[in-house]
């Protein structure tokens, strides 16, 4: 059955709407008038859509559930559905039945809410699973003490320096926490100025190298075009510096012992791109897309650990996404290339500075 008073005001909502987010159903819900944005979200054009059921119009058990029940209690109803080809968008969908037993279906997107809410949980229980080994082994180490351990000297200092290995674990990780929530909400900012390639390089050979030497593995600087007349990278230098730290301290981490991590550069026209090569264990390519990501982590046993050094905790994976946020606030980009059990080599680039003659 058809009303047309229930049409009319249909197509005046459409008209107010624009973007045309709306469905027009009769009892049996079946489509009778389809906004534009809705259509698109079924692949197809309105006039394909008029006479089709939900389900075969949109693939889901949910919008039609939505619709039928709002037409069954004579009543308005709300749910969610998840609609769209190629990949599924999240809506609230409201339904209002109208006077033929039919019913107007209201779409109102919330996929980035959506999306906000799960990365939040997933923070969540990341932070919450980081927290809790050093939590709990610093519990077993201090109860160990209290029970009679601190009695043998040597037992004593060995679960002290546990401890303390574990609380400077706890406190790196609040600090890369609270170093990605600056940079990540903008409170960063940076001092943009014309670096020397080779310089920043040397400055991070320096800092990597006590822990390079401890685990026998070369560290060298490859030039570019050094001196005052060669490209300069527009960048912060103390940021960009952390960045390419982090990268040159897992480029150490993963390396095997004897081996080398080469820091270099390039100039293209626009831009300066750092490198920083190892010939360690490489990285899987199952992983190499998601390394980015907070909390990532890929396996514990790429890390290579010598006889000099006792085990240590695996990182947070708060590292590289650091550098990518670094990177991306100079107006750059990351990105690796690795072949499991040749080594990797992770690059950032970031623009030539604005004076540079190049």
């Amino acid at each position: 059955m058809s009303d047309p008073v229930a049409a009319a005001a249909f197509e005046a909502l459409l008209d107010q709407t624009g973007a045309g987010w709306l469905l027009l159903v009769d009892d049996r819900l079946r489509i009778r008038r389809a906004g534009p944005a809705a259509a698109g979200l079924a692949g197809r054009p309105v006039t394909a859509l008029e006479g089709m059921s939900l389900i075969a119009a949109f693939g889901s058990v949910a919008l039609d559930g939505v619709a039928r029940a709002a037409v069954a209690a004579g009543a308005a109803r709300s749910g969610e559905a998840e609609l769209g080809q190629p990949s599924a968008r999240t809506f609230v969908v409201d339904s209002v039945p109208v006077s033929d037993g039919g019913a107007v279906l209201s779409l109102h997107e919330i996929t980035a809410l959506r999306r906000a809410e799960r990365v939040r949980r997933d923070f969540v229980a990341n932070i919450s699973h980081e927290l809790r080994t050093p939590l709990a082994s610093i519990k077993l180490l201090a109860e160990t003490l209290a029970d009679g351990a601190l009695e043998d000297a040597e037992s004593g200092r060995d679960f002290a320096v546990r401890i303390a290995t574990e609380v400077d674990h706890l406190t790196q990780l609040v600090d890369e926490l609270l170093d990605l929530a600056r940079i990540e909400s903008g409170e960063v900012t940076l001092s943009i100025a014309a670096l020397d390639p080779e310089a920043v390089l040397l400055g991070v050979a320096r800092r990597i190298s006590a822990m390079a030497e401890r685990r026998s593995i070369a560290v060298s600087v490859v030039a570019g075009t050094a001196g005052d007349a060669g490209p300069r990278a527009a960048g912060d230098a103390e940021r960009l510096g952390q960045a390419l730290l982090n990268l040159a301290h897992n480029a150490v981490k993963h390396s095997h012992p004897g081996g080398e991590v080469r820091l270099g550069w390039s100039a293209a026209q626009r831009t300066v791109r750092f490198e920083v090569a190892d010939d360690g264990v490489g990285i899987p390519p199952t992983h190499r897309a998601r390394i980015f990501e907070r909390f990532y982590k890929v396996d514990r046993s790429r890390v290579r650990v010598t006889d000099e050094e006792p085990p240590q905790r695996a990182s947070a994976g708060l590292g590289l996404a650091i550098v990518k946020h670094i990177a991306e606030a100079h107006g750059g980009s990351v990105g690796v290339t690795s072949e499991v059990g040749a080594g990797s080599t992770f690059w950032i680039e970031v623009p030539r500075a604005t004076d540079d003659p190049g």
